[in-house]
């Protein structure tokens, strides 16, 4: 696993569908579960691996959820990482100790994409995430630039970097637009300072 940091507007979901076709054209026991945490980047990325001609099952619920893990198709499928829920649990702790002891009902060789990892690193429903798919390989996918705090915490919960492409490469490839910031004062004012 590891972290793959491409600048925004540069292209990280077709990445993913390049990334997700090999694994799945090299390892007959590979699955591809593509992770978001928020309802309209799983859309987004059900219409890019879509529009790429490949098959993407998006879960709908948990437990549908947990129903395509203990399978072993589809071999690719999106969800969102608030599938991975858990209400009303008074003792956290306890209940990942529950899950790390039981063994994980998942099947196939599971990489599991994080999308936007900077956001979903460190919250509980990425416990819960580790836990239930312990045996997968987590690629974590940003292009936000990873604050000091942040970035050890990214890098101790997926690992290095696999790739980096940063916004000057992307500017030099003509893959974005430069960024322009122009400083200007505008007079203002007040009518009314009530």
């Amino acid at each position: 696993g590891g972290i793959i940091w491409h600048t925004h507007g540069s292209g990280k979901s077709i990445v993913m569908v390049l990334l997700a076709k090999w694994i799945l054209e090299n390892n007959p026991n590979a699955r591809i579960v593509v992770i978001t945490d928020r309802d309209e980047l799983d859309k987004q990325i059900k219409r890019v691996f879509t529009d790429a001609g490949e098959e993407i099952e998006r879960s709908t619920s948990g437990r549908q959820l947990m129903q395509q893990l203990s399978t072993t198709k589809p071999r690719l499928l999106c969800s969102l990482v608030q599938k991975f829920g858990v209400r009303d649990e008074d003792n956290f702790e306890a209940y990942l100790k529950e899950l790390e002891s039981s063994p994980s009902k998942t099947k196939g060789e599971l990489f599991v994409f994080v999308d936007e990892c900077h956001r979903t690193q460190s919250g509980r429903l990425h416990k819960v995430m580790k836990v239930i798919l312990q045996n997968a390989v987590f690629i974590g996918f940003t292009g936000t630039p990873l604050l000091k705090k942040d970035k050890q915490t990214s890098l101790e919960v997926f690992g290095s970097y696999i790739h980096t492409y940063k916004f000057n490469e992307a500017v030099e490839d003509k893959v974005v637009l430069d960024l322009i910031y122009e400083a200007r004062d505008i007079d203002q004012k007040l009518s009314s300072p009530e």
